[in-house]
């Protein structure tokens, strides 16, 4: 979908200001491919129901392509549910219903999980728990009006952990996600505000949970443990990986422990390498599905892989793995 309005103005914003919320599970890691390239690769993960009435899950994710004057081109997916969650033309199938305007998704460049400029910047949002007793984000769609600010302003990792400075949104109104960018010379790092303290970490794996806390608290949910933290050492007993617990944990285990079996050797500097058809066997791993026990408590809606050398998309959704579509940058459908 090419979105042509201006998304910086008022019409678009006071919009915004009314119904904007995103909320977001996901798993996401970085790698390179065969041919040296940098690839970012995510699962987005949440249940959208039909109704309370009907507890089908449903999803309506839209590639947008966003161009506007005097900014980076971009690509990014977007979940359209978080339009209007309520609105059932966007739970039951969206521009498939009949009576559907695209009114109805204006403030949809702020509802994108992740994307990728013309720079090859890829930006990634996550959701964190909130603890008891830390400040909560102050505004809903905060952490998706920062991806969309660094996408259409930022041309590297550099450039993206400046913009948490000078962005509109500040630390305070995002800090219920990190943010996960990464770009096309190799670079990542994850972004997190907590109690309004910024820390970025270098971190090729992310999923819900602090990076920069070891908060083995994080893993309960009203009283109750979610998932058991166990942490990844080397032979010699030493952490891995010296990252908290909480929520996610299990799938940052699982993508973690495959991507320690595809270092690259040859590489003086620690980096990993993978085909994209392995990379898309690690996200199977990690996806969720909540008619299988075994499988996590959310829905993994679609698999992403970037490549930040080539400003591409390519996605697979609701987990079907035989199909998948790939864009570029430009918004062009390559197969």
């Amino acid at each position: 979908m090419d979105y042509t309005k201006d998304y910086y103005g008022s019409d678009v914003i006071d919009a915004l200001k009314k119904d904007g919320f995103i909320d977001t599970g996901c798993s996401t890691f970085f790698t390179h491919n065969p041919d040296g390239e940098p690839i970012t690769c995510r699962n987005y993960d949440y249940a959208h129901r039909v109704s309370q009435e009907d507890s089908t899950i449903t999803g309506l994710n839209i590639v947008l392509h966003c161009k506007p004057e005097g900014k980076y081109e971009s690509i990014a997916m977007a979940d359209a549910v978080w339009c209007d969650e309520t609105n059932p033309l966007l739970q039951r199938g969206g521009p498939d219903m009949p009576g559907f305007d695209t009114g109805l998704i204006d403030i949809i460049p702020y509802e994108c999980m992740g994307g990728i400029n013309e720079k090859g910047l890829c930006v990634s949002i996550l959701r964190v728990d909130i603890k008891k007793g830390d400040q909560p984000a102050r505004y809903p769609i905060g952490s998706s009006m920062l991806l969309r600010y660094m996408l259409d302003d930022c041309a590297n990792v550099t450039e993206a952990v400046k913009k948490v400075d000078t962005a509109i949104v500040t630390p305070e109104d995002w800090q219920d996600c990190h943010i996960y960018v990464t770009d096309a010379d190799g670079d990542y790092a994850v972004i997190e505000s907590r109690n309004s303290e910024v820390s970025v970490i270098r971190s090729d794996v992310v999923t819900n949970f602090y990076l920069t806390y070891d908060d083995i608290e994080d893993s309960y949910k009203n009283g109750k443990l979610r998932e058991q933290a166990v942490m990844i050492t080397d032979e010699n007993g030493e952490s891995e990986y010296s990252v908290g617990y909480g929520h996610g944990y299990h799938r940052f285990i699982t993508i973690a422990s495959q991507l320690e079996s595809h270092r690259d050797t040859a590489s003086e500097e620690y980096r990993t390498v993978m085909p994209e058809s392995v990379a898309l066997v690690v996200l199977q791993s990690a996806a969720q599905n909540p008619y299988t026990k075994a499988s996590g408590i959310s829905m993994t809606q679609y698999s992403a892989i970037y490549n930040n050398e080539k400003k591409s998309l390519e996605v697979w959704p609701f987990q079907n793995y035989q199909t998948s579509y790939a864009f570029d940058v430009r918004g062009t459908r390559i197969h």
